[in-house]
């Protein structure tokens, strides 16, 4: 049940905005533009509350990593110096202190140092130009397909030539407010099929990319546009179906909600936001769970400019089939709140 509820979250990010201009405010795109960016800096918090009463827990270990998780704070800049080079650095804030990181990843390589370790964990990257332009095609073709499709939520306006800054710098653009009730979302969703399936432009694009997948994965099918409204049209009645399920589990009820404003520049480049996930009426499975709400603030800048990703700086590193053992060896046992975290579970 869990899974559903999640997917109830991704269906209110994708349907948060609309293909309607507000205002004059063109937030496709903003859209398009999120998908055309080749180098960009950007500093994200992510931060997680959790609602629960110890003594309806009755698991000990669930217990314990609810404990962990809960007033949990993720901070990371990251650095995209290009589509296949970025690095990304920052701590987890957890009650018992903070665990740093460093990740810097290109076509060759992804490094990963956790907690100032006196080895870093180091992955081979398997990098082929083409599945690389594949992947880039398909951005350039689905996200408009897509975007061009999206229904107007209910909850949703703008403000025109608002000043704010991003990093230190003042920014003038436009500021978009959105709320998404998860009782409104079975009504967009269903919109957004009906959009994409009368949408002939759309449908054949997307055809398009999955007879490409197809070829990808050594299936030679080409799929047809009769045939993927077909699918669009039994996806759509086997979500009608479940629709008295998950209404009765509780997952859209309106006490689930997106709310989040979006600061974009002139260019309609999205330069700074904060969106709120609150669920406060959780499936009967949540074993005492009572509430989650999820905090996310980001700021972008030198969007399309030159940057540079940071390498991490360790000439010692751990095997890919390295142990649990081994990796711990690699922590201050004195210092590290990783290693305390992780000896706690044990």
């Amino acid at each position: 049940m869990f899974k559903k509820l999640f997917l109830v979250l991704i269906a209110s990010i994708l349907l948060m905005t609309a293909c309607d201009s507000i205002k004059g405010v063109n937030l496709n795109q903003m859209i398009l533009n999120n998908s055309k960016i080749k180098s960009a800096q950007s500093y994200t918090v992510f931060s997680l509350d959790l609602s629960y009463k110890k003594s309806k827990i009755k698991d000990n270990d669930y217990l314990k990593v609810l404990n962990l998780l809960d007033n949990m704070k993720f901070h990371v800049q990251t650095k995209m110096q290009n589509p296949d080079t970025f690095s990304m650095g920052g701590f987890v804030q957890l009650k018992q202190g903070k665990i740093p990181f460093q990740l810097y990843a290109d076509k060759k390589q992804m490094v990963l140092l956790v907690d100032q370790a006196s080895k870093a964990i180091r992955l081979p990257v398997q990098s082929e130009g083409a599945g690389n332009d594949f992947v880039q095609n398909i951005q350039s073709t689905l996200v408009p397909a897509i975007v061009a499709d999206l229904p107007n939520p209910k909850h949703i306006n703008a403000q025109t030539n608002v000043t704010y800054k991003v990093h230190g710098d003042t920014v003038k653009g436009h500021k978009i407010h959105a709320e998404v009730y998860a009782n409104e979302v079975p009504g967009l969703f269903l919109k957004f099929l009906d959009n994409v399936s009368k949408d002939e432009k759309s449908i054949k694009q997307l055809a398009v990319i999955l007879t490409e997948i197809n070829k990808m994965s050594g299936d030679d099918t080409v799929v047809s546009m009769n045939e993927l409204k077909q699918i669009i049209k039994q996806f759509r009645n086997e979500f009608n179906q479940s629709l008295p399920e998950m209404k009765k589990s509780g997952m859209f009820d309106k006490r689930n909600f997106l709310k989040t404003d979006i600061l974009v520049d002139k260019n309609f480049n999205q330069r700074k936001s904060y969106t709120e996930i609150k669920l406060q009426k959780l499936p009967d499975d949540a074993a005492g769970l009572d509430g989650i709400t999820i905090r996310v603030t980001q700021e972008v800048w030198n969007i399309n400019k030159k940057v540079a990703a940071l390498k991490i700086n360790r000439t010692k590193f751990l095997s890919p089939d390295a142990s649990e053992d081994e990796f711990l060896s690699t922590l201050d046992k004195k210092h590290s709140v990783l290693y305390r975290v992780l000896k706690s579970f044990e």
